[in-house]
């Protein structure tokens, strides 16, 4: 409580009621301000009282868009589609062509196994060569159909080769030779193809179809030739004594394995495969006695797809 004074007390004691009325009003003052502040901020964030509409304006994070370019799409669209399975979009169609070639070694199987015994039986063949071309369309990345030209080429047995000369010398047929001899088989099929990735670069494949097949079978002899350039000599050849052929449907099927040598995102795969194939060639006649019947074949094939 601060003491009444009149005129007649001391200058002294005025001045000291005049400070301790200011002390209290100090004190009075403080006092509302702390009631009325706000709340203390988090740890690690600053609060100012007297932030001004100008500087809340400057604020990046309060400008209109600002919010929604810096927070991620809940649900971003990918760049290349959802499906691992097609191709990315930036690829043109060309992707989608599909072309392939190679070569290996071919197994004879079946009846073309089985020892010659007379004329109406199938000719047995020995291990031969194959060379595989084609060309197709990808329709994804994992299926795709091929037209394939493949060409297989068997030796014919030197046994088997003795028994029918035999026969043919018997029968009054003038050869001037020991026989040689050959099988030819080549076709177009269309052959769908389905890829198991197994890894980013490598994998199996299985593939199959049918189509034309052409089955020619060919006997040899050695002929006299003369050869003239600066002099003349004399020496033998090769010369078709007899063959015979057949078109027929036939049927294909095997599986392979593959490894992009060029990178995961490559269409170009290296590649080996085995199949078995089977062509239904008839039963040899009578006129035409030698080189008939079903041929089976297991041709194993090295090369490179696009």
């Amino acid at each position: 409580m601060v003491a009444n004074c009149d005129r007649t007390c001391p200058l002294s004691r005025r001045m000291l009621i005049a400070a301790s009325a200011l002390a209290v009003g100090y004190s009075l003052s403080a006092a509302a301000q702390t009631a009325n502040a706000p709340a203390p901020a988090a740890q690690g964030q600053s609060y100012s009282s007297s932030a001004s509409p100008y500087e809340a304006w400057l604020n990046p994070d309060a400008l209109p868009g600002v919010a929604y370019l810096a927070s991620p799409s809940p649900n971003p669209s990918p760049q290349y589609g959802n499906n691992p399975n097609r191709y990315p979009t930036y690829q043109s169609s060309w992707s989608h062509i599909a072309f392939e070639g190679g070569a290996g070694f071919t197994a004879p199987i079946g009846n073309d196994t089985h020892p010659y015994e007379a004329p109406g039986y199938n000719v047995n063949e020995t291990w031969g060569y194959n060379i595989n071309v084609g060309g197709g369309w990808n329709f994804t990345k994992h299926f795709g159909a091929l037209l394939e030209f493949t060409f297989d080429k068997q030796k014919i047995p030197g046994a088997t080769l003795s028994t029918i000369y035999n026969e043919a010398t018997l029968a009054g047929v003038s050869l001037s030779g020991p026989l040689g001899g050959n099988v030819n088989t080549w076709s177009f099929t269309v052959d769908p193809i389905y890829y198991l990735p197994v890894t980013h670069r490598s994998g199996v494949y299985v593939t199959g179809g049918g189509g034309f097949y052409r089955k020619v079978t060919n006997f040899t002899e050695p002929e006299l030739e003369e050869y003239c350039e600066f002099y003349c000599v004399e020496g033998y050849e090769s010369e078709t004594a007899a063959h015979s052929s057949s078109n027929q449907g036939g049927f294909n099927a095997g599986f392979g394995l593959y490894w992009k040598a060029f990178g995961e995102d490559s269409n170009a795969k290296f590649y080996a495969e085995t199949r078995y194939v089977w062509v239904d060639s008839p039963v040899s006649s009578n006129g035409d006695p030698w080189g008939g019947g079903t041929e089976g074949l297991i041709p194993v094939t090295f090369g490179i797809r696009f």
